[in-house]
């Protein structure tokens, strides 16, 4: 492999971790906002207002809600893919030195693809990651709405029942539920706006319906605890639906080895009476 290949493989790790690690700039309608408070200044909208830019730039809300940094993704968006490249390097070195000739114009594009293969490799394991944590949030957070509820039965207020029912639970979506209560408790900013910001942040669409639910209680005089008791069950029903087919799905995958070996013996069956009647032709 020359160096020019290298050269090139070196640049293109480069350029693509620098553009995975630095954000690109934010509009300033969106900035100005911030600043206003209308928006989080984390949130997707000020990212150019797309989850997903490009296949290897994490998203902000993925990487909000599984707690990772952009640096660490950085890294890995390096690591991986020159890790790959020494593998497929060694090998093709190993074959050439027991004999077995590999030409290195065969080695070249093994490299790129086992690179681009290296690429793809942190996005999916972010955008899965991101996925389970976003399911076990609305498992919380139907939680959450049921203690919600009963403490409004009680005779509790919208705010009180919001804040004792979020230091009730443990794990992190209670510990993000809770931290984003007391900054709003500390900047005398509203509740349902904190929790909305959050929502948005870590892209939980129920928990924004949740602020704009209580936003409603607030400020119209709304049956918070009749809406948010419906709430609830809404939440719980949707993450079950989404955890029976994602079981269906599973049930559907573990068959496809149990094809694959049925097919692979009537093959090893089949064989030599199909070489019995080619030889006979």
């Amino acid at each position: 492999m020359s160096a020019g290949w290298w050269g090139a493989l070196l640049g293109l790790g480069v350029a693509l971790a620098r553009h995975a690690c630095v954000p690109a700039a934010p509009p300033l309608t969106a900035m100005l906002a911030s600043l206003h408070g209308d928006r989080d200044p984390h949130g997707p909208s000020m990212w150019g207002g797309s989850r997903l830019t490009t296949w290897w730039r994490p998203s902000p809300a993925d990487l909000a809600v599984t707690g990772r940094h952009r640096g660490s993704y950085g890294v890995q968006l390096v690591s991986i893919p020159a890790a790959l490249a020494v593998v497929v390097v060694a090998w093709w070195a190993v074959m050439n030195l027991v004999g077995v000739g590999i030409s290195a114009s065969i080695l070249a594009p093994l490299v790129l693809v086992v690179v681009g293969v290296g690429f793809s490799v942190p996005g999916l394991v972010l955008r899965s990651q991101a996925r389970r944590r976003r399911l076990a949030f609305g498992h919380a957070l139907s939680a959450y709405l049921d203690l919600v509820g009963v403490l409004l039965a009680g005779g509790a207020g919208v705010e009180t029942s919001l804040m004792a029912a979020a230091d009730a639970g443990d794990g992190w979506v209670f510990a993000q539920l809770r931290d984003a209560l007391v900054r709003a408790r500390t900047h005398r900013r509203s509740p349902w706006d904190a929790l909305g910001e959050l929502g948005r942040h870590v892209h939980v669409d129920e928990l924004v319906d949740l602020a704009a639910t209580v936003q409603l209680a607030g400020t119209q005089g709304a049956r918070v605890r009749s809406s948010l008791t419906a709430r609830a069950a809404a939440v719980r029903d949707r993450h079950l639906a989404q955890v029976e087919a994602e079981a269906q799905a599973a049930t559907e995958r573990m068959g496809l080895p149990m094809v694959l070996v049925f097919v692979g013996f009537i093959a090893l069956l089949g064989y030599p009476a199909l070489s019995l009647i080619v030889e006979g032709l």
